[in-house]
């Protein structure tokens, strides 16, 4: 019997047990709170008030493991050990390992879905969608709460979340198909199809790859760019403003997530393949999945009637939030997904470019996106890396890839896959940063209970603690009054004027009620400072300064310190 068939027979078998007694659908456990069905709807109403960090559990005494084998990230063979499998037998352990994982992660449900229950109360987010898959087959779902607060619409399997950074991994599998079929490579210089591509470094300009740019091994500070949207900048600017910023780590050495140069390589392929990021995402990828519910343009969400509302947690309550137009970074920030579309997108990632005998990337061509690009950092025994579109990990002793977007305006999204079992968690939440660390927490107690029987800590306490600290403040920040010796402030007439700088571009700066100055962004946002002591204003809300070198009674010069961090300067020069 040839031995590359006995792996189909296998995987065939795994996919039959994982059907049985389902007729044809995957079953997921009934829930307490709905009617159970082929798979789990269930609506709960959240907690009005947002939750409060809890003092974390004790972690429980893991029990025997139900074993699924091999270790991924085992040691290789020692010298002189014998050779590695041939192709069938590989094939084969495969393809046990992955129904293995199935059988353990279908005996987990039962109490997965009760503690997907408890965490989704605990969490306070307004509604909620949870899947988890096994190989090709969707073995649980639940949809939780509201689409917004105030309103009685629920969440279902088919209403869209934003899904943040999780865009980046639609657009490196978009790569991985254009690479498949020979239009692309992964070590391209992007130069070759984009002449006029820059950088600062001579060395990146010239040689940064496709895979380079979804990496993040730019050597460029973490999320360039992204404050030039203040600056009212649409996509093409600020990609040009780039060779204006100095890196803070030399090429290939350090990655650092990158939304614009993400969204730089979607460009390039557009010019190479002469068809738009948006028209090959829905020709390439969705449609050949079946995929009517994604939307990859903010007016495509806008239009769906079935989409959730952002929100964040005011004064302690979760309250309605303005969508943000993540329209300049679609490619890296602007898809927007219902739970049964990234169900979809997770099948076709670990299951290297096919979906239920759909092949939609050619054979081998997802495993570049899976495969390690640079090393991000070392905690502990956790070695962290980072591959084009995903940051890959480990947890339990696995290969753990996540893809994770929390948009400030109000949203959560987090996809992670372990792929050498075959098995995806997806968490997607109407509430940030609230529905990351859910969907961190559920994916690690996933797949706690699916190796050790039962979660290993209280990940829910864990994460929702790790994010309570919230982001660090950009820039130096103020106190609202001076110390009492400072200097009075100095009259603002001399610092009215223009001002600029390379990078960023124009400011203005005028007048103001009350006394302050109006400092205007290129032609996007104006930020309103008061007299703070001497030639240093404050800007309320963000509790930024504003510091003006004044000499000779006019200022020369203006250093934001809202712009001044992670390698960016925020220094203006008059130029009136």
């Amino acid at each position: 019997m040839r031995r590359g068939w006995c792996a189909g027979v296998l995987v065939a078998a795994g996919a039959a047990t994982l059907l049985a007694g389902c007729d044809g659908r995957a079953t997921a456990p009934p829930s307490r709170d709905a009617t159970p069905s082929a798979v789990s709807e269930a609506v709960d109403v959240p907690p009005a008030a947002c939750p409060q960090p809890p003092p974390p559990a004790a972690s429980p005494a893991p029990s025997t493991p139900p074993g699924l084998t091999p270790d991924p990230l085992a040691e290789p063979p020692a010298a002189g050990a014998p050779s590695p499998p041939a192709r069938g037998e590989a094939l084969l352990e495969a393809a046990a390992r992955r129904v293995a994982a199935a059988a353990a992660v279908r005996r987990a449900l039962p109490a997965f879905d009760q503690l997907v229950a408890s965490a989704v109360a605990r969490s306070g987010v307004p509604g909620s969608a949870v899947a988890v898959i096994a190989g090709d087959t969707v073995m649980y779902e639940r949809c939780s709460g509201v689409r917004e607060v105030g309103r009685s619409d629920s969440v279902g399997p088919h209403t869209l979340f934003p899904l943040g950074a999780v865009s980046r991994a639609y657009t490196t599998t978009l790569l991985a198909v254009l690479v498949g079929e020979g239009e692309l490579r992964w070590d391209q210089p992007v130069r070759t199809v984009w002449p006029g591509f820059r950088l600062r470094d001579r060395w990146a300009s010239s040689e940064a790859t496709f895979r380079d740019l979804t990496a993040g091994r730019s050597g460029l500070p973490a999320q360039a760019g992204m404050e030039l949207r203040r600056f009212g900048y649409g996509r093409a600017e600020i990609l040009r403003r780039l060779r204006h910023l100095d890196p803070v780590a030399g090429f290939r050495t350090e990655p650092a997530p990158q939304d614009a140069l993400v969204t730089a390589a979607a460009v390039a392929a557009a010019r190479a393949t002469g068809v738009s990021w948006e028209r090959m995402v829905r020709e390439r990828l969705l449609a050949p999945l079946g995929d009517r519910d994604t939307a990859v343009t903010r007016g495509g969400l806008l239009r769906s009637r079935d989409r959730v509302a952002s929100h964040r947690c005011e004064t302690g309550t979760m309250l309605p939030a303005r969508l943000s137009d993540e329209s300049v970074f679609a490619p890296s920030l602007g898809v927007a997904a219902s739970l049964r579309g990234v169900e979809t997108f997770a099948r076709l990632v670990l299951n290297d470019g096919a979906v239920g005998g759909v092949r939609v990337a050619p054979d081998g061509a997802m495993v570049q996106t899976l495969t390690p690009a640079a090393v991000v950092a070392s905690d502990g025994p956790t070695l962290l890396a980072s591959s084009p579109g995903w940051t890959l990990s480990s947890f339990d002793d696995r290969l753990i890839a996540t893809a994770e977007g929390g948009l400030e305006s109000g949203t959560g999204a987090v996809v992670t896959l372990v792929p050498d079992d075959g098995v995806a968690v997806v968490v997607l939440a109407n509430a940030a940063p609230h529905g990351v660390w859910l969907g961190r927490a559920l994916a690690r107690t996933l797949i706690d209970l699916a190796v050790v029987g039962i979660p290993r800590e209280d990940w829910v306490s864990r994460e929702q603690a790790a994010a309570a600290p919230g982001e660090r403040s950009r820039g130096l920040t103020l106190p609202p009054l001076p110390p009492a010796a400072a200097p009075p402030p100095r009259p603002r007439g001399a610092c009215l004027g223009t001002y600029a700088d390379r990078y960023y571009g124009e400011v203005r700066v005028g007048r103001a009620p009350g006394g302050g100055l109006a400092i205007r962004l290129g032609r996007g946002e104006t930020l309103h400072y008061m007299p703070w002591s001497a030639d240093v204003w404050r800007e309320a809300v963000s509790g930024t300064a504003a510091v003006f070198d004044v000499r000779a009674g006019r200022a020369r010069g203006v250093t934001l310190t809202l712009l001044s961090f992670d390698g960016r300067r925020g220094f203006f020069a008059r130029v009136d």
